[in-house]
This record gives structure tokens, sequence and C-alpha cells, in this order.
């Protein structure tokens, strides 16, 4: 939708002449406030209380150090209001957001619909080309101040992206003295050793100060098999049995009259060259768990510097600089590459003495590879902030971010080098032309010339850029009776590009298309704050907050987006506040000009133990009633769509603050959350898309032109995904926060209590498809949506020393399949996650820091949907008990 009313020149133009024509003349005359205001999450307006209309979430730099957490997105998707799948640094499942990358999802509504903000400005996407989020790897845990989590849509603050909220990072940028922190971590089974080092410089001068700052981290690798039995569990007459993956050692093919066979695995078998035998998936499996990582290892170097100088009294300049290099891995399964290539009879290795077509292979005769991923990123921000003679506050500001990368596979399997060698009116069984035969039936009956043949180095190149220009002023308009009413206006102007260069054997075999896109947008916006009542009867103080904000894409036109805020102080105890606002997300890159890319995605199909309509469906297209799937992924080949349009989200919050008189130290807030979504983009997943077409052929036959099936074995060979503006999402839920200040037995104590109860998170893939409700469940690919989450602390101090403890609580939740296929992982119970912290200062400089997670070494619950860890490795833990020790001295 487009909005084309209200050109930005003209809103900019209109918005300063309101300003000056509100403030009176006399206003030029007074002297810069002194009072100190501070800009918080959620509103561009300085003020000095913090006190505002929209829920805020604030984790101080104290708590992230007790934590002893080295990662933002381990520490964000830990807390209450998170939910669903993020990207993961420590797993290799996450392929659309970038293997090794780490987001952050708010209210389960995706990464796409968080803004991440540092200081209060954007960061270019990071991963290893064209990606839609910050890598929060980028920011070392030891710079920052605290983190501000805003949990309401601020797109009319901010701009697009923010629909579930906005996560802004603030950092130390003012620092006087020298400090070295060391840290060194290792889980209870003696793997999983993490490290961290980081050392902070900075100083005051006449003007100004600086701060540098340097952080080395690493973690290395736990594998999955040491903390599971099995790749993937089922259930037998009750009891756990360990299958594997249908893709097999030494290969199996369907032969010309139609049967299945299995090339031998076993060398010690007579005549083993030339053995095969039917394919029975009891025996023949592959048992991958010891190819899948719990934690992969990752090393990551940040360079950090920020740097205020006053030019004089009312004039600062200031600059921002980061620099980031990560390198990652995960190891993989052995390479596959054989589907589809057919062997004629009289090929010389084949045993059957028939024609054959390759279903599947694992070739563990190359081994195994790695994922790797290298990726640099930096931002730099510079700019100046001064001071009117009224007292207004402006700021000039430009902001640069590049993240470059590269990534691929240690190695891989050219499929058409693979077929050519089955092929001997290509190759030759002496290697006479370079192009040697291969006997690919069976296990180890490779060459290493044909393994030198078809193996290749796998490795894309990409990236991602922004430039942005941002201008802001902000002060006191008027006095008004009940006040002074302040604003904030400004203009912003941005682009944004990025690029992803498939591998070139990739590129040749049609594995995957190269992407390449760019978007500008102009924005302006207007923020004011009016006291409406003040110091009457069961009114303190009533504030209304609004604001307004017109973005133009380059890609989906005009947007404009209000927010409508008010708080009410009846008296000094309680507050209410509320807010209703708009906002929208613009398609990023990948939605837009991703090609075609292949992803092996989890995929049910519903012709297996298919019963009523979907059953008479299936079997009128072929397939057979005693038919069962190959394996639980399919070959999905997503990509983007160059005509979607914006995302459009409605969102209410109404909340209440008590901070009652009679008990000191006492503040508690209960807030309601309402997002709804409309025109979402989606791409309707291939269990969906399968069962639609099967359950009305001719309502849905959309999804029936999105997929093709093998002519004999009727398996679906290949799924076609595209995003569209389909989707009606709704999020609705409460939020309630205990914060106590205490003394116990002399000590100065502290308790906070988040809850999170969801109460819908519905949503419609498109018209006319029911509206599914994910609360209380775990989904299949998007995570968990339990209807409870909560995070206890509890701390006592004094000066010398500190101990805390920390509560983690997830909810019971039924699995989304686990009723239909394995009724031992129907559900899960509630778990509690408990860790433990102390720190003692030996010395005026030096402080001693130690802690255990998961001190009661809870394990993650068995459920049927995750085929490999057998769980949901982006809520529970694998890793089991672990500790910290740090050592942090100031010099």
């Amino acid at each position: 939708m487009s909005n084309k009313i209200l050109e930005p020149s003209h809103i900019i133009t209109a918005m300063i002449a309101a300003g000056v024509v509100i403030t009176p003349a006399s206003v030029f005359a007074q002297e810069v406030s002194k009072v100190e205001r501070i800009e918080i999450t959620g509103s561009k307006i300085k003020r000095a209380d913090i006190e505002s209309a929209s829920p805020v979430s604030i984790i101080t730099a104290a708590e992230i150090s007790m934590s002893g957490i080295s990662n933002v997105e381990n520490l964000l998707q830990e807390m209450s209001f998170s939910a669903g799948v993020a990207g993961n640094a420590t797993n290799a499942y996450w392929t659309s957001g970038g293997y090794g990358t780490a987001q952050v999802n708010l209210r389960g509504l995706g990464i796409k619909r968080t803004l991440v903000l540092l200081n209060g400005r954007r960061v270019v996407g990071g991963g290893t080309g064209a990606n839609s989020s910050v890598d929060l790897n980028m920011i070392p845990t030891s710079m920052i101040e605290r983190i501000e989590v805003l949990k309401d849509g601020a797109s009319a603050i901010y701009g697009a992206d923010a629909v579930a909220g906005v996560v802004n990072i603030i950092t130390k940028k003012e620092f006087d003295g020298a400090e070295l922190s060391v840290k060194a971590g290792i889980t209870d089974e003696k793997d999983g050793e993490n490290q961290d080092v980081s050392l902070t410089l900075g100083g005051n001068f006449d003007r100004g100060n600086a701060v540098l700052s340097v952080n080395y981290s690493n973690t290395s690798a736990v594998r999955q098999s040491d903390r599971i039995e099995c790749s993937k569990f089922g259930t037998e007459d009750g009891t756990f049995e360990c299958f594997g993956s249908s893709t097999t050692e030494g290969g199996r093919a369907l032969l010309s009259d139609g049967s299945q066979v299995q090339f031998n695995q076993n060398p010690d078998t007579a005549n083993y060259g030339d053995d095969f035998g039917p394919y029975d998936s009891s025996i023949h499996s592959f048992k991958y768990i010891p190819y899948l990582n719990a934690v992969s290892p990752m090393e990551r170097i940040n360079i950090s510097s920020f740097v205020n100088y006053e030019l004089n009294d009312s004039l600062r300049l200031f600059t921002e600089a980061i620099y980031t290099k990560r390198k990652g891995e995960q190891i993989v399964t052995p390479r596959n590459g054989f589907a589809g290539i057919t062997v004629a009879a009289d090929f010389q290795y084949n045993p059957t003495g028939q024609d054959l077509e390759f279903q599947r292979r694992r070739n563990t005769e190359l081994g195994a590879p790695f994922f790797f991923q290298e990726t640099d990123t930096i931002r730099i921000v510079t700019g100046l902030t001064g001071f009117l003679k009224n007292g207004w506050e402006w700021d000039i500001a430009f902001n640069y971010g590049r993240n470059t990368g590269t990534d691929g596979w240690t190695f891989d399997i050219d499929p058409d080098r693979a077929a050519q060698t089955l092929n001997d009116s290509i190759c030759t069984y002496d290697n006479s032309n370079g192009i040697p035969c291969g006997d690919w039936f069976g296990v180890n009956e490779l060459t290493p010339e044909v393994i030198e043949y078809v193996k290749y180095r796998r490795e894309g190149t990409g990236g991602n850029e922004m430039r942005t220009w941002t201008v802001n002023l902000n002060g006191d308009l008027v006095e008004l009776p009940a006040g002074t009413m302040a604003f904030a206006v400004g203009a912003e102007k941005r682009s944004e590009k990025g690029w992803r260069d498939p591998d070139s054997t990739v590129l040749r075999n049609g594995l995957e298309d190269p992407i390449s896109g760019s978007y500008d947008v102009s924005e302006a916006f207007i923020e004011l704050s009016v006291p409406l009542l003040a110091d009457m009867s069961l009114v303190k103080k009533l504030t209304a907050e609004l604001a307004a904000r017109y973005s133009d894409y380059s890609t989906v036109g005009a947007e404009t987006t209000y927010k409508l805020g008010v708080t009410y102080e009846i008296n000094d105890e309680i507050m209410i506040r509320g807010v209703q606002s708009t906002s929208f997300r613009a398609p990023v890159i990948t939605e837009l000009f991703g090609g075609t890319n292949g992803e092996n995605l989890r995929t049910i199909d519903p012709c297996e133990n298919a019963t009523g309509v979907i059953a008479t469906n299936c079997q009128a297209a072929g397939v057979p009633a005693d038919f069962v799937q190959d394996g639980t992924t399919i070959l999905t080949s997503v990509g983007g769509n160059p005509k979607l349009g914006a995302e459009s989200a409605d969102t209410t919050t109404i909340g209440i603050v008590w901070q009652p008189k009679f008990v000191e130290g006492l503040s508690t807030t209960l807030d309601y959350f309402n997002i709804e979504i409309q025109d979402a983009i989606t791409s309707v997943n291939g269990s969906d898309m399968l069962k639609l077409c099967y359950q009305d052929p001719n309502g849905f036959s959309q999804f029936c032109d999105t997929f093709t099936r093998h002519p004999v074995t009727k398996q679906v060979s290949e799924l076609n995904q595209r995003p569209v503006n389909a989707a009606v999402e709704r999020v609705t839920g409460l939020d309630f926060n205990i914060e106590y200040q205490f003394k116990l037995l002399d000590l100065d104590a502290r308790s906070s209590l988040d809850i999170t109860r969801l109460l819908n998170h519905e949503s419609t893939p498109f018209e006319g498809q029911p509206t599914i409700d994910k609360v209380g469940f775990i989904t299949e690919d998007q995570g968990s949506y339990t209807e409870w989450r909560g995070n206890l602390s509890f701390s006592v101090m004094t000066e010398n020393w500190t101990g805390s403890y920390s509560l983690r609580y997830i909810g019971g939740a039924d699995d989304v399949n686990g009723g239909d296929f394995d009724p031992l992982g129907k559900s899960v119970d509630a778990i509690t996650y408990s860790d433990i912290a102390a720190s003692y200062r030996v010395t005026d400089g030096l402080l001693l820091s130690l802690g255990i997670d998961n001190i009661f070494d809870k394990k993650a619950p068995y459920l049927t949907s995750w085929n490999d860890a057998n769980t949901d490795v982006m809520t529970y833990d694998l890793l089991g008990r672990r500790g910290f020790v740090r050592a942090t001295y100031n010099f």
C-alpha cells in the first residue's frame, strides 16, 4: 500500500515551522537547563524522569557480569519475553539466517520483526551475505552498560522492523582507567571449554573522554553424541528405540523393475563388492548423531572505541567505531550429492544387471566436512551534537556499517562429476582420460582417483552494507498549565544493500542462485509529550505521548505510522499507562531479491498413514495406500518474490505500575500486549502445502503445483516455497514484573521476578485456511510457545562480595506431532534451570567471580518433532551443568 500525500521535505518544513511558531520568543534567552536529561528507548525526547507509556525492561552490566554469559544472544533468548527460534551461534540448526549468527526473537514473531539498535542507532545486518538481521556476536558483553528492551511496536519512533519491539544495546562510552578481565568456563562433562579476555582503556582529557576496548572470545565444540544416545528416537512397544537417516552408506537405488535395493555396507561379507539386497531402514539407516554439535566452536575478536570531544561549551563531536572478526564452524554429516543419478545395466561396477537410479548415498569414504564461516563487520558512527541558546538539543550523524563474509563446506561432492564417473561413455575404467569410472556400489569401493575427481571445496562470499544520515532536534516547546510540553523532530536518509555470490561449482549445478539487491528509504518523524492534567484530585499527572513517522521506501512505497500513549499517575504509588500504535515491516533483500536456494527442510508427507479425504486424494494422484515417506526432510527450493509489499501491524499495550509506600523498595508492573499483523510475509511450510493440496486439490490447487513426485516411488522429490503477503498473525499476553530491594540480616538484598503469560499466538497463513494457535505447543520448526515463561533472580551484597541465585522457568507444552507419530514424545513437563554466582573483591583493584549454570544438571526433554537432537535446541539446555571463573583487575 502506497501513500504519497506528504513528502518528507514538506513534513520536516512543517515540523520546524510549528516549533518556531509555538515557542515564545523569550525562550531563546533562557540558558541551557542544568537538569540531566536522558533518552530512553521508545522515545526521542530526552527527559529527566524515566517513566513512559511503553513498557521497557532493563538488563544492567552487573546482571550480565554475574550471569557469566559471553554472548548477548544467550542472555536475550533466556528472557521471558522471548519465544520461538532465533539464529543461534552455538549450533548448526539455523540456515536461512546464516550459520553461526546470533539473533533475538521477541514475542516469537520472528527475528525480522525485532529491531536491534546500538546506542539508539541501527546496525548493519550480519552473516555471510544478504542477511536480514543484526548479528549480536559483534557486540562484546564487556562493553555493555545496559540493554533496554522495548516491548511494544515502535515504528513511529524508529521506523520499519520495530513490530514486536526494540532491543537497544547501550555501550560504555565513558571510562577512566584500565580494566583487564579474564574468564574461563567448562562443562561438567569436561568439554565445551570457553575463554573470554577483554582489556578496556579509557581516560578523560581537558575537553572530552576516549575509550578503547579489545575483546577475544573462544568457544570449543560439544558433540550431541556426548549428550544424547540416538540421532533420532522413536518408540517401539512403549520403549525408546534409535533410528537413523534414510540416506545410507554404500548407497541405495531404484531398479528398473521397481524394487529398491541397498548396496553392501559390510566389508566382511563374501563377494562384498557385488552384494546387494532389499532396502530395510531398520538395518541400513545411517546413525548421524556423531556428526552434529550441541555447541559449535567459534572464535571472535572485537575492537571498539568511543570518543567524545567538546569543541566548545555548546558543541560536541562524537565517534563510535567497532570492528569484529568472527570465525565459526559446524560439523556436518558426510555429503550425499547422488539423488537422481542414473546408471546403465551394463556399467561394469553395477552388480544388479538392471538399469537403476541412485536414490541416496551417504559418502562416508570422503569423510565428514565442516561448515565454516568467517565474517568481518565494521561500524563507524560520527557526528555533532549541540545546544541552542533556548536549551534545545540537536544532533547530526553519519552511520556506516559493512559486513563481509565467506562461508561454505570444507569439501562437497560435485553432482555433475559424480554422474560422469557412472557413465562409461564419459569415464574410463583405467582413468586414461582423467575421468575415472567409480564403483559407488557398496562402502569403501572408491579409488582415490574417483574421490579426488568429485571432491571440491565449496565456498561462497557475500555481504551487507548500510549508510545512514540522521538529523534530530528536541527540547521544551512551551509551558502549559500542567507542565512543560516537549518535542522531538528528525529526519533520516538510509540506503542498504546485500549480496551473495555462491561457489562457482554450485552455480554450475544450479544448486543456488546469486543474490543482489538494494533499497533506499527517506523518513521524517515528530514526537510530542503533552502534559494534560496535574496536581488534581485522583490525578497527580496525566501526560499524552504522540508520534508520527513518514517512511518512503524505493521498493514498497510510502507508509505512515503513529503512536498515541498515555501515562496517568493517580498518586505517588500508582500509574496507569497505555499505548496504541501502528507499525510496519518492509521486506528485506532476501525476501525481495533472493534467488533459488535448495535446503533440506523437515517436511511431513500427509499420504503416509492417510485417512479419509486425504487418503482418497493421495491414491487418486497415484500414491499407493501403503506409502511410507522416505526420511523426514525434503529438498525445498526457497527464494525471493519481487512483488512483495510491506506488512502492517497494530499494537496495544495497557499496564499498571504500583510502588506501595508501605513496602519501601517494592515496585510491580503488569502489562497486557496485543500485536496484530496484516499482510504478513509468509512462506507456507512444506508440510502444510502438501496437506492442503490433498485436503482440497481444487480449492488449494496453487499448492498442488509447488511440488513434484518421483514417477515410480511417489516420494516428493522437490518443493518450491516463496514468500507472499498473505498471513494474519496475532499475539496477546501478559507481562508481570516485581522488583524488591530490602535489607536481609543487615545485608543489601534485591529480588526480581519476570513472568510472561502467552494468551494467544495465532497465525492464519492465508485467507481460507484455519487459524493456528501455537500457545502451549512446541512446533516442528518454529520453536517453543509455552504458556508460561519466567525469570527469577535474588542477590545479596556487601561492600566486598555479592552472591546471586537465578532461576529460568519454561512451562509445559505439547509437541504438535507427538500424538500422531510418537506418543512418548507428545508432551513435556515444565522445566526449571537454576544458576548461582558470586564475586569477591580481594583488593581495591581485583575482583574474583565464579558461577555454576544449571546446577541441578537438568536434561533437555525428549520431543518428537526435532529429528536431530530429539529436543528444541533453541529453548532447552543441551549442555548440562557448567561453570565459569573470572578475574577482573582495575589499574
